[in-house]
């Protein structure tokens, strides 16, 4: 007796087709779509999946300050979009300020918020001797290019690296 012989039909040449389409559809739309095709504004938070965003893909200044979430440790206030340690640590060399803001997960303030915490009475300016000078995280623009260091009145040392000086924080 002869076996029975399966024929090609129509449909099922269309559902074959339709399911190599499907799989194949996925794959080669998720390698078309790039940033320049995602709208500003639309992607939200609950687009994101937990802990595939790292601080390196942000932009500066792009998240609100109000809208982090920062815990400060104890002794540390919020500022600059992260937490300063209101008591200043030093002497040190401007190397060894660098290496202590690192190890914090941070790094040395700016000149402008050197010059915001000398206006907050929350915060110790060097060992409370408010001539004393604090490293910040700024260089000179001239060749050689060297750490600047301030102290509470706004008086400046344009080459600090030999100098052992205090410094704060701005931690994330």
């Amino acid at each position: 007796m002869p076996r029975p012989r399966h024929r090609l039909t129509p449909s099922l040449l269309l559902v074959v087709a339709a399911l190599v389409l499907a799989s194949g559809g996925v794959g080669y739309a998720a390698g078309q779509i790039t940033s320049s095709d995602i709208k500003d504004d639309t992607v939200q938070s609950r687009d994101i999946r937990d802990g595939t965003i790292a601080g390196r893909d942000v932009a500066p200044g792009s998240i609100p300050r109000d809208r982090l979430n920062t815990r400060c440790a104890t002794g540390e206030s919020k500022a600059f979009g992260g937490c300063v340690r209101r008591v200043a640590t030093g002497p040190t060399s401007h190397q060894s300020a660098v290496d202590d803001c690192n190890r914090r997960g941070g790094r040395l303030p700016t000149i402008a918020e050197l010059r915001w915490i000398a206006t907050h009475d929350e915060y110790t300016w060097a060992d409370g001797n408010l001539s004393q000078y604090e490293f910040s995280g700024d260089f000179t623009t001239e060749y050689p290019h060297t750490p600047i260091a301030l102290d509470s009145f706004g008086f400046s040392v344009t080459n600090a690296s030999g100098q052992l000086f205090w410094h704060h924080c701005v931690t994330s």
